[in-house]
């Protein structure tokens, strides 16, 4: 959840780059950010700014949380559906995976209406794909290939 907020604070600074200073954007994010985040926090965004290196601060915050969680044993999973899944569901489906896989787990919802249905859950690097467009897409390439 706080790396939606981190991720989406700072994509909405990248909109205001050329605009301002170094100094205003200090300013901005202490404003924005003095009640969410900690002072160590501010004082790193505010040394990436004052370097010039804000460009590279998405980047580097999704770094930064692939180590945390490397260190602290926790694995990012991305569920995607076309609706969503209730909380019994998810806690099921992390239940699951934490066993599976002796792991704490992260989980990431994503709504995509082009599934049809189904779902995909992808783990780390291993994907399992059980939605409806994939299976449709291989059926056709599968009738396609037998003429």
């Amino acid at each position: 959840m706080m790396q939606n907020f981190y991720l989406n604070h700072f994509k909405k600074l990248k909109n205001y780059e050329i605009l301002l200073k170094p100094s205003d954007k200090k300013i901005f994010i202490s404003s924005l950010l003095s009640k969410k985040v900690s002072q160590h926090t501010i004082d790193f965004i505010t040394m990436v700014i004052m370097n010039k290196r804000e460009l590279y601060i998405e980047d580097m915050l999704r770094n930064f949380l692939e180590m945390y969680r490397k260190q602290s044993g926790i694995t990012g999973v991305t569920l995607t559906s076309t609706k969503g899944f209730s909380t019994a569901q998810k806690n099921t489906i992390i239940s699951y995976i934490e066993k599976t896989y002796k792991t704490k787990v992260e989980l990431f919802e994503k709504i995509d209406e082009s599934l049809i249905g189904g779902f995909i859950l992808r783990i780390e690097d291993l994907q399992y794909d059980a939605s409806i467009k994939t299976k449709i897409q291989t059926l056709k390439q599968e009738l396609l290939q037998s003429n």
